[in-house]
């Protein structure tokens, strides 16, 4: 068996098969006895066919790093939604992230609290100050408690294309720095952040960053 790694059930991962290039958007539904079971892996609305036997490709995304393992389909069940069942992996690549690259910038973002009730979600505008590939810090014109739960919708301005990003966060820290226009900064980091996502926001940071070397 490999060695211990950041992996828990409903973390999301993606998949990819051998001779394609597409990585396909699971999530791990339930790990006991050297078997994972994951969602049937989508990319859009398109699913990912696996037989018994394939080899496929995972990788996932915890707080300090990256993992990558090559596993095997050892079959298929359901509990309530299909589930592919993979082979826990013999060996596990780790690889740094460069999600504490923090960046100060100024763009749009609108939130909103995720409450357990369901309803409507209602968005406010809020502005970001700096951004990292793990998480962002947000100035409110609120009080935000630690541990509350956000959904952020923001628009990262790259040159070619602005692309929409759309996150779960947890508030992990809130400063007041504004008494008379009671402004707060809060410290939110991202929840359950995809691949996809995290490289568009640390692309977008790296391509920042190099715009601002070159006008200095």
């Amino acid at each position: 068996m490999a060695e211990e790694f950041d992996i828990h059930v409903r973390q999301k991962i993606q998949v990819l098969k051998p001779g394609t290039n597409e990585w396909f958007n699971s999530s791990i539904q339930d790990i006991k006895q050297n078997v994972i079971s994951i969602s049937w892996p989508y990319l859009q609305e398109r699913p990912l066919v696996l037989c018994k036997g394939d080899t496929v490709q995972v990788r996932l995304a915890a707080e300090r790093a990256a993992y990558y393992f090559n596993t095997t389909v050892i079959g298929e069940t359901k509990d309530n939604i299909n589930l592919y069942q993979l082979a826990y992996p013999r060996e596990v690549e780790r690889i740094q992230k460069r999600s504490h690259v923090r960046l100060p910038v100024v763009l749009d973002v609108k939130y909103a609290v995720l409450q357990d009730d369901k309803k409507p979600l209602k968005f406010i505008d809020a502005s970001v100050v700096d951004l990292s590939g793990g998480g962002m810090k947000l100035a409110v014109r609120e009080e935000i408690k630690e541990n509350t739960r956000l959904m952020l919708n923001f628009i990262l301005p790259f040159r070619g294309k602005p692309e929409l990003v759309k996150l779960e966060a947890i508030v992990i820290r809130n400063q007041l720095v504004d008494q008379v226009r009671l402004i707060y900064h809060l410290g939110v980091k991202f929840v359950d952040i995809s691949f996809h996502q995290q490289d568009m926001i640390v692309r977008f940071i790296f391509e920042r960053m190099a715009q601002q070397k070159r006008l200095r």
